[in-house]
């Protein structure tokens, strides 16, 4: 698993359950509302390059949380067990 943010309000991880395989997926958390979101395939192909050019510009904490908070609308499933 590779951690990707990890926020007072957000986590982010890549399912990637060792080197050189592919990632099952990506979780996005939603720490507050106890709300998650899985991406796979495209999609989380897609989350991967956004990451990517996101951490190129420098962001602070709050582009960052930003960027998540642009994931919201489509995290629906409650979080049970973390």
């Amino acid at each position: 698993m590779l951690m990707m943010i990890d926020s007072p309000f957000y986590c982010v991880v890549d399912l990637v359950m060792s080197e050189g395989q592919p990632s099952l997926g990506i979780e996005i958390v939603d720490k507050n509302n106890q709300r998650e979101l899985f991406l796979q395939g495209d999609a989380a192909e897609k989350f991967r390059e956004e990451v990517k050019y996101l951490a190129a510009q420098e962001p602070d904490i709050d582009d960052i949380e930003a960027f998540i908070e642009s994931y919201k609308p489509w995290m629906q499933h409650p979080v049970t067990l973390h």
